[in-house]
């Protein structure tokens, strides 16, 4: 689920990248809870938590308190998760590197500025990563679209992206929406399908499909090079909408990686390109609840 859509219907000089990872090397581990043998629920696996706003006047389903955030971090350590970054987690998706006991990854995202103003100081209260998914046309647009929904600028972005816990993925540039994919009016997202034209009554061909989405894809590649100095190679699916159609055409954009709202965990060695997730940001959950989510998550065994 998107907040959008619950609110709105249907070259600079390079960063010197590897100074970001070697903080990224360094605080992976400050803060993080000791491997307490009583304490490891699973292993070879990583639980993807889902977020989207953070607010003190929840109204929307995926809107929390930043009390609640900061409850969940600790929640998080004090039971002995292990925070690990997105990059640690496709290195071992690939077999490249291990996972601790317990792990588990935050993702944000939509872009938006409480994400700033509330989770950034969070994570480096703790020392933990996280990962955010950014629509670009919006925080090329500094507009609020409702009170205290803002999306992030290109200032804050960096800081965040330079303080070596917050990485940064693509949400499109302006496929974030719903459109009309046939004669019945269905919608599904914009980046997923090809769209019906109500007036002409035609559905877009593949061509005109292919040259859309990669437009739109290597559009939100240069901004996002244009704020970190990095192309993104990890594309977070709006509204978790995807096929072979559009994994395709992201792939020749350069992307390798891809974030769904499918659920499921994520197991070392596995050589997916698909990543998992389940929703830890509704206002309906308690951290407490939260935790035992995880665990369900991980213990789960996927029926072929």
């Amino acid at each position: 689920m998107s907040l959008w859509y619950m609110t709105v219907p249907a070259k600079i000089e390079m960063i010197d990248d590897s100074s970001c990872k070697e903080i990224k090397k360094n605080t992976q581990n400050i803060n993080k809870p000791k491997e307490n043998k009583n304490k490891i629920y699973y292993k070879d696996k990583a639980v993807v938590l889902t977020y989207h706003h953070i607010s003190q006047n929840p109204f929307t389903l995926i809107t929390i308190k930043s009390e609640r955030f900061e409850k969940d971090v600790k929640m998080l350590i004090k039971e002995g998760f292990n925070v690990v970054s997105i990059e640690q987690l496709i290195n071992a998706m690939q077999g490249k590197d291990v996972l601790p006991p317990n792990a588990v990854v935050i993702t944000f995202d939509d872009g938006l500025e409480s994400f700033y103003k509330y989770a950034f100081p969070v994570l480096k209260k703790y020392s933990v990563p996280a990962l955010m998914s950014i629509i670009t046309s919006r925080t090329e647009n500094y507009k609020s679209f409702k009170e205290d929904i803002r999306p992030l600028n290109s200032v804050e972005i960096k800081e965040m992206y330079e303080s070596g816990l917050v990485d940064i993925a693509s949400h499109t540039h302006s496929s974030h929406d719903f459109i009309y994919i046939n004669s019945k009016l269905k919608k599904g997202g914009k980046l997923a399908f090809k769209i019906y034209d109500i007036e002409t009554k035609k559905i877009e061909t593949d061509e005109e499909y292919i040259k859309r989405v990669t437009e739109d894809l290597n559009t939100s590649k240069e901004i996002i090079y244009k704020y970190i100095g990095k192309y993104p190679d990890i594309l977070c699916f709006p509204f978790g909408h995807y096929g072979k159609r559009s994994i395709d055409a992201a792939k020749s954009c350069g992307f390798k990686y891809f974030i769904t709202t499918q659920y499921g965990c994520n197991t070392y060695n596995s050589k997916s390109i698909i990543i998992n997730r389940i929703r830890a940001g509704d206002n309906n959950l308690t951290s407490e609840k939260l935790k035992d989510n995880i665990i369900k998550c991980a213990k789960t065994v996927k029926k072929d």
